[in-house]
């Protein structure tokens, strides 16, 4: 996002309609927001993918990723993007001496404190590299220098991430068309979760639940690959940083859209960078119109699940552009009203599930224009102008009607299609 989110926050507030004394407040929440710094730690072996991670997050040259035998970041970097410190740390594995010399400087660094007295770093990101079948250097970098380094609520300090998912078995089982993994695959990274998991909960205590992705791999001069899961690492990186700090990261992140458009969708992403923003500043959030745009502008580029998939379809067929007025409208129901509500988040993660496979039936039938032209007459038009009355609950009500008949025609088109084959 080109424009500073919180300058643009500032002006929407000073413009707003309301008692100057209601301006006053919340411009004193948001210049206490404008104050927060993220420091952020990134570590790990040598040749796990650091410089690659932070790069294809924050789209930035910042970290020299290296394609040399020798290790190139030989001591703690610091990166500076706006109130978004990242501290790169050297790669572990390169020798007994350099090891120790380098443990010594993370645990110094774990240990500073700012000048309020906490504790300097709010999250270490321990990047493993997953082509490797020895992550002998990184257990113990994990078990013996960070953990025990990481003071009170060390499970909401550290994040274990697995990069490289593409090559975990030397490229074998990894689908280049799609860029995700076949099944096989899948299975094989799961596993490895697991076992890492397992390993550091033994040494430890403590319970890490490990991610897998891919960064992208690049070759010096030339573009980064095609990263996978970005959006599930960026998801648990807001998660475990504090609160009140969340909104720091959306300064500074890559804004090109086919970063984050590959992932393993086991979570509503969508739903949940709501939720933790939402944390931040609700008076905000609720009383200045923009907030909520901005906040939505922002998870637009870096969340996979944008799609309304039927909705999407059927204005497809009509030849309507995908942020024509109808499916802007369907998606704000979605996320400013439809997940808030009790049942809300449910309905959404089964529609997930469940509506790919019903347009990818319907565009086989011989009659699809005749399908979607019903869907739209039904249901989707009637829903849209109950969401311009303000009438969300009918709404609601209609979409699940839309759906369950939807579900009853998927049988019919099944059985034709097994008929067909």
């Amino acid at each position: 996002m080109q424009e500073k989110f919180m300058d643009k926050m500032e002006q929407d507030i000073m413009d707003a309609d309301m008692p100057e004394s209601e301006k006053s407040k919340l411009l004193k929440n948001l210049f206490q927001l404008k104050e927060q710094k993220v420091n952020l730690m990134v570590t790990g072996a040598t040749g796990c993918g650091k410089s690659s991670t932070i790069n294809a997050l924050f789209k930035t040259e910042v970290a020299k990723v290296g394609t040399s035998p020798d290790p190139e970041t030989m001591e703690i970097t610091k990166y500076e993007l706006d109130n978004l410190i990242i501290w790169d740390t050297p790669g572990l594995g390169d020798g007994k001496e350099a090891d120790v010399r380098h443990a010594k400087n993370i645990i110094s660094k774990l240990n500073e404190q700012n000048e309020k007295g906490e504790l300097l770093i709010d999250l270490v990101l321990v990047i493993l590299d997953g082509s490797s079948r020895d992550f002998g250097t990184s257990y113990n970098l994990i078990n013996e220098v960070i953990i025990p380094n990481l003071g009170k609520d060390k499970e909401e300090r550290i994040l274990v991430a697995i990069n490289q998912a593409d090559v975990a078995k030397k490229g074998r089982y990894w689908n280049y068309e799609l860029n995700k993994p076949e099944s096989p695959l899948e299975k094989f990274l799961d596993e490895m979760v697991n076992s890492v998991q397992k390993r550091i909960k033994e040494a430890t205590g403590i319970d890490i639940t490990p991610i897998y992705y891919s960064a992208g791999f690049k070759e010096e001069g030339m573009e980064q690959g095609s990263p996978y899961n970005l959006s599930k690492l960026l998801y648990y990186i807001i998660k475990f940083t504090p609160k009140k700090k969340r909104l720091v990261y959306i300064n500074n992140l890559n804004s090109d859209k086919s970063a984050w458009e590959n992932s393993d969708r086991q979570d509503n992403y969508r739903s949940g960078f709501f939720d933790l923003l939402d944390d931040i500043a609700d008076e905000i959030m609720y009383k200045v119109d923009d907030f909520k745009d901005k906040v939505e502008e922002f998870i637009d580029i870096i969340n996979p699940f944008n799609y309304c998939y039927i909705t999407t379809a059927t204005c497809e067929a009509y030849g309507k552009p995908d942020d024509c007025y109808e499916l802007t409208m369907f998606r704000k129901f979605r996320d400013r009203w439809l997940q808030n509500q009790p049942d809300g988040k449910e309905l959404i993660a089964r529609y997930y599930a469940t509506a790919p496979a019903i347009v990818e039936l319907i565009n086989k039938q011989p009659d699809r224009m005749s399908i979607y032209n019903n869907i739209n007459k039904q249901y989707l038009s009637k829903c849209l102008s109950y969401i311009e009355s303000g009438d969300n609950e009918k709404c609601k009500t209609t979409y699940i009607a839309m759906m369950e008949h939807l579900y009853g025609e998927q049988k019919k088109w099944q059985r034709n299609s097994a008929v067909t084959e």
